[in-house]
């Protein structure tokens, strides 16, 4: 179907590689096909899944269905003048701060690591050490389109 690939195997792993589940996985390079073609056989219930640095194993899915969002990794606008950032889920904190430092701008929430999904981000609502001061990341997130997988 479209650019994806859909196949069973026993990874992702959890961060701390604790966890570990069977997952059927669909690897997604386009949000419209992502809204067109959920459909993940053999599996009651899907999971989006980005980096793979959530804690625990959030985001795992075992024997159900992960979306793969990493190759949904696109900034679809930039506005200089506010630094409003319109982008899709599978884009890495370290992509944004590439693109965003030149330009003068910084996230405004920045984890311990770069290595950090937008999607993940907002998911774990993740935190950086100016919390007292700047809030979490959903704090900084104006709007977010999400699909269920009912």
């Amino acid at each position: 179907m479209g650019n994806s690939d859909e196949k069973t195997h026993n990874s992702p792993e959890s961060w701390g590689r604790v966890h570990q589940g069977s997952h059927v996985t669909r690897q997604m390079e386009w949000l419209p096909e992502a809204f067109s073609e959920v459909d993940i056989k053999e599996t009651d219930s899907i999971l989006a899944h980005g980096l793979g640095r959530s804690y625990g194993d959030s985001c795992l899915n075992h024997g159900g269905g992960l979306l793969m969002t990493q190759r949904l990794n696109r900034l679809r606008s930039f506005d200089e003048e506010s630094g409003i950032l319109d982008c899709e889920a599978g884009i890495s904190l370290g992509d944004i701060l590439e693109f965003a430092v030149p330009k003068g701008f910084f996230l405004p929430v920045s984890p311990g690591t770069k290595h950090v999904s937008v999607g993940g981000a907002i998911a774990n609502d993740i935190h950086g050490k100016n919390h007292h001061v700047a809030g979490s990341f959903g704090n900084h997130v104006l709007s977010v389109e999400l699909l269920r997988s009912d």
